[in-house]
């Protein structure tokens, strides 16, 4: 009995518990600006001390719902004070935080929540008819509670539980710094997405260790409109509560309002997908407007062509890094600095690990490759996962040989930069050939009017299988199929140039604009039948 409460006693002291974060900030920079948003075009902010007072509340609001450490609590919101007062809630009562992607069907939420067995409910107002019809038929959701104006009279609201509750600090729960603080579903391009746990020591520690490789200021100011329930977005606004900075929250991207806010809010830092960076360089007037406060530029999600580059550079006068990584290692897991000296002109580099991070590619018997060779990237360190919920065989072969498996192919060049190849399932078989699907989505992107770009593998009786690709085009671009194919025949391999390009209106993706390839495969997938 004495060895169990001194282990209790030391996991109190030693814990790295994501709600601290909030915790601390309030004490050492309770006046400072926490988040920053604008509701019916006013300008609102919510100071750290504020922010924290109300996450006690809403602990002891939960609790009057007979919610408790341990059990599991869906929320569907945009970005929002709320969506950052609902997680700390979650964080500092113990609780599962599920933060829901609200833009998929009514029935692949119904499948988060069920799979999940949430006990609660938190929604938006506007997110009512998802979340009411999502979570109808499933007798484990215990409580629905909504943020805003009730639909219903015997609606629970957000305000309601927060309202009248003591706002002092949350001293009753032991957390060890394994247990689970969120369970994020990935996104689901392939099969049925999987529930990542991520323990309170992988959100805090990434918070750290992305600060110091992005070289955050301490109170900076972070713009920040990828919906938060995506993990990259979350850590890069945990990243920025872990400094005491501000986060200033947009919920639709608008380049023009983006160029304002930069100016009016001081915006220091920012994570944009390049499709965004890049519209912002079409803003009028963008040659002569100056961002003194810009120090940190952030691109994810999909690479950046060197043109554009070029022109965002001399537009924001910073760098524009790269940032990866994944759901099952709390990002950042690599930065990709720009500038770097590499050894391959053109190639999709992914660069160094973050600072508690250890990379390597890893062959098919667990051996590490000599440096140019290629396998799959793989890492280690405390931001991993631990695990997938109610799938211990998926767990099993992502921790093979003692490292998370990516699922990516790639390299180390001479530099020691991480070259990305391709995903596993993305690279097509052509006569005989591997074809890396992200080097022929590079080469499209070099063409001038070429706005977006998905190549995949369709199946082909000679060809085993045939590169494709769709493209979006600029506004007023008349390319058409023979002259997208002619250029990439100038930097292309014969065997590496599509077959077929098909011009796109528009591409399917994911919330955060992650290209859903398996839906192409399957829309052209009788193509050359």
């Amino acid at each position: 009995m004495q060895h169990d409460c001194e282990k209790l006693n030391r996991n109190l002291i030693e814990r790295l518990a994501a709600g601290d974060i909030l915790r601390n900030r309030s004490r050492d920079s309770g006046g400072h600006d926490a988040i920053v948003e604008f509701i019916d075009g006013k300008r609102i902010a919510t100071s750290y001390r504020q922010l924290n007072q109300r996450v006690n509340q809403l602990v002891r609001g939960l609790r009057t719902q007979g919610l408790s450490q341990g059990d599991r609590l869906a929320l569907l919101c945009s970005n929002t004070a709320e969506f950052v007062t609902v997680a700390f809630a979650c964080y500092k009562a113990g609780m599962v935080l599920v933060p829901v992607n609200y833009l998929q069907t009514v029935e692949d939420v119904r499948y988060n929540l069920e799979h999940a067995e949430v006990k609660a409910v938190i929604y938006q107002e506007t997110l009512s008819e998802t979340a009411l019809q999502a979570s109808a038929a499933l007798d484990q959701v215990q409580t629905r509670v909504v943020i805003g104006e009730p639909s219903e009279p015997t609606s629970i609201t957000l305000e309601s539980l927060i309202s009248g509750q003591d706002d002092a600090e949350i001293e009753d729960i032991i957390i060890d710094d394994r247990d689970v603080a969120t369970l994020l579903y990935t996104s689901g391009t392939t099969s049925r997405p999987k529930g990542v746990e991520t323990s309170h020591k992988s959100l805090y520690v990434t918070s750290l260790s992305s600060s110091l490789s992005f070289n955050y200021q301490r109170h900076h100011r972070q713009f920040s409109v990828l919906p938060l329930f995506h993990c990259a977005a979350w850590s890069f606004g945990m990243m920025t509560l872990q400094l005491g900075g501000a986060l200033v929250l947009q919920n639709q991207f608008n380049p023009q309002t983006t160029i304002d806010l930069f100016q009016a809010e001081k915006i220091s830092s920012a994570l944009l997908l390049p499709m965004m960076w890049r519209a912002l360089l079409k803003v009028p007037g963008i040659e002569q407007a100056e961002f003194p406060a810009l120090t940190q530029a952030t691109y994810g999600m999909a690479p950046m062509d060197a043109n554009s580059l070029e022109q965002l550079r001399t537009a924001f006068g910073c760098n524009f890094d790269l940032g990866s990584g994944q759901s099952e290692f709390t990002p950042v897991t690599t930065v990709f600095y720009d500038g770097t000296e590499t050894e391959f002109s053109g190639a999709n580099y992914w660069g160094i690990p973050t600072f508690t991070t250890q990379q390597a590619i890893i062959d098919d018997e667990g051996n590490e490759v000599a440096q140019g060779e290629q396998g799959e990237i793989c890492w280690r360190g405390p931001q991993v996962m631990n695990g997938y919920l109610k799938n211990d065989q998926a767990s099993k072969e992502a921790r093979l040989f003692g490292w998370h498996h990516s699922s990516d192919l790639g390299m180390i060049d001479c530099h020691g930069q991480l070259v990305f190849v391709d995903r596993k399932k993305d690279m097509i078989k052509s006569g005989g050939e591997n074809v890396a699907s992200c080097k022929v989505e590079k080469a499209l992107l070099n063409i001038p009017g070429v706005a977006q770009a998905a190549v995949f593998g369709v199946v082909h009786p000679h060809w085993i299988e045939a590169v494709c690709a769709s493209v979006i085009l600029d506004p007023g671009s008349d390319l058409d199929e023979a002259d997208i194919i002619e250029a990439c025949k100038q930097e292309l391999g014969g065997f590496q140039v599509p077959k077929r390009v098909f011009i796109e209106e528009r591409l399917p993706c994911t919330a955060t604009g992650k290209i859903q390839k398996p839906h192409l495969r399957s829309q052209y997938k009788d193509l050359f039948v």
